[in-house]
């Protein structure tokens, strides 16, 4: 009994020795990142919310190219990076950005930062109970931290940068602030990186795992990113033996049924609501919505859409009207009605008449500040849950009236606020380009602008261009629209 006792403390003394030497070899290639960082103002577009300092973590790759979280280098305006055996600090560049897996690239000019680096090469995905290291610069210090842990779960979750659901693994190393873009090894390769925990929860941390981070790097290699792509459906499982019965499902293992294609998806001229999906790629589905990913172990099916680059063809087995049939659909990049988080380097916005016009986004709601999904205004929370999800009137974007600058063009209009646009002069708009363009084409004596609901607001033309100039003047606002507008304009 000792003599076995004696051999499994040498087994894990061994296995606890190896980790830290894992740990020791890959300390410079671990890397502290200083950023300088201003964000825009969603809520007053022209303007930003000033500057701040922040830290992260990243890590050397291959390539002298740094890796790190998107979220560590977001509205950065200067980065600099230092390593654990060297005080000085060293500009970097943004290079890539993939905010959707929340993954970036840095670079380093200057060729002295990487001497005396080896480059962390990549490993394979962990295996559950699998012995874990994470690396980083979190806060309560400024030395380089080394906690051990295990992996807990594989699972698909959404990414907090982007509220995209992707693959991750979650691990019990402690994970704080500063961790972030860190590396978490195994046998000394790189097979994740640091990105957020639960909070109200103790050691509960998520890592980006390999494959996630190829898919990244490979999509970068041309240097045009697609991201990670979608089919743009809802579904709901056939457990039940009567639904299944209802869709001819009787003589079939598995499948999910479509309850909405949404408009401008991969999906729109391909599925249908009704439709019952069998198999992506071959792999089958079962009734759950889940797929075989290892023994033991399954994952959602959106993890067979994922994991291929935009401009790739996936094949689909579906049951139609209680007879088989196959598509193929060419997959693509695609966003709800509600831009989800950091679509927008600098938010859209246009001013007629001291009327501020903007689009509907996540960034946008996120200005009414945690918990804004009880702040925000209810009509911009339907869109987003409700009315946008069905999208009825298939429109690419809402178009909202987020104040009125007072002046005398405006007297009457000054407390409305945080409206969502319908209709100008009587006529839709899909876009906020569309919108922009059917304001400042008008050749009628009158703007009517029609809420939805049903509010009108009416404004005369003549003279509208010489009050917004003094409505910008009085309100320190430089331009009446965003570059982007500007560049809608011009054409």
């Amino acid at each position: 009994m000792k003599t076995g006792l004696r051999i499994l403390f040498c087994v894990l003394f061994a296995m606890a020795a190896d980790g830290r030497a894992s740990a020791e070899d890959a300390r410079d290639a671990v890397v502290k990142i200083f950023v300088t960082a201003n964000k825009m103002d969603f809520y007053r577009p022209w303007q930003s919310k000033g500057i701040r300092a922040g830290t992260g973590s990243g890590c050397v790759i291959a390539g002298n190219r740094i890796l790190t979280n998107a979220h560590v280098v977001a509205d950065s305006t200067f980065i600099q990076v230092r390593k654990e055996s060297d005080p000085r600090k060293y500009t970097a560049r943004l290079e890539a950005v993939g905010h959707d897996c929340d993954l970036a690239i840095l670079s380093v000019e200057d060729p002295e930062f990487f001497k005396g680096i080896r480059a962390l090469e990549f490993g394979a995905l962990p295996s559950l109970q699998d012995a874990v290291t994470a690396l980083g610069y979190p806060a309560g210090g400024d030395k380089l931290s080394i906690t051990e842990g295990v992996v807990s779960r594989v699972e698909i979750i959404p990414y907090t940068q982007s509220s995209k659901k992707l693959l991750a693994v979650q691990i019990d190393a402690a994970i704080n602030p500063g961790n972030s873009g860190g590396p978490v090894i195994k046998d000394g390769k790189l097979i994740g990186v640091a990105m957020q925990v639960m909070t109200n929860s103790q050691n509960i941390g998520y890592m980006i795992p390999t494959p996630i981070i190829d898919h990244f790097l490979k999509d970068w290699e041309d240097g045009q990113y697609g991201g990670f792509p979608s089919l743009g459906i809802d579904f709901h499982n056939t457990e039940n033996k009567t639904l299944r019965a209802y869709y001819s499902l009787d003589q079939q293992n598995g499948g999910v049924l479509v309850t909405r294609v949404y408009p401008y998806s991969p999906a729109a001229d391909e599925l249908r609501e009704g439709d019952v999906i069998l198999a992506l790629d071959g792999v089958p589905i079962a009734v759950d919505g889940t797929f075989e990913f290892r023994k033991g172990e399954r994952l959602e099916l959106s993890y067979l859409i994922d994991r291929n680059p935009a401009g790739h063809t996936i094949d689909i087995s579906l049951i139609r009207q209680g007879k088989p049939e196959k598509k193929s659909i060419l997959l693509k990049s695609y966003a709800g009605l509600v831009a989800p988080p950091n679509s927008f380097k600098e938010p859209p916005y246009f001013i007629y008449g001291g009327l501020v016009f903007t689009v509907l986004s996540n960034d946008l709601l996120e200005s009414w500040g945690a918990p804004w999904w009880e702040k925000a205004p209810i009509d911009f929370l339907n869109y987003l849950m409700g009315k946008g999800r069905l999208n009825p009137g298939e429109r690419k974007e809402i178009v909202v009236l987020l104040e009125v600058l007072p002046d005398d063009i405006n007297v009457g209009y000054h407390t409305y606020s945080n409206e969502v646009l319908a209709r100008v002069n009587g006529e839709n708009f899909k876009s906020f380009e569309e919108f922009v363009k059917l304001l400042n084409n008008n050749s009628q004596p009158y703007t009517i602008f029609e809420t939805d609901q049903n509010a009108r607001i009416i404004l005369r033309n003549e003279g509208v261009g010489d009050a917004t100039r003094k409505i910008l003047l009085r309100n320190h606002i430089p331009s009446q629209y965003s570059t982007g507008v500007a560049a809608w304009l011009a054409q």
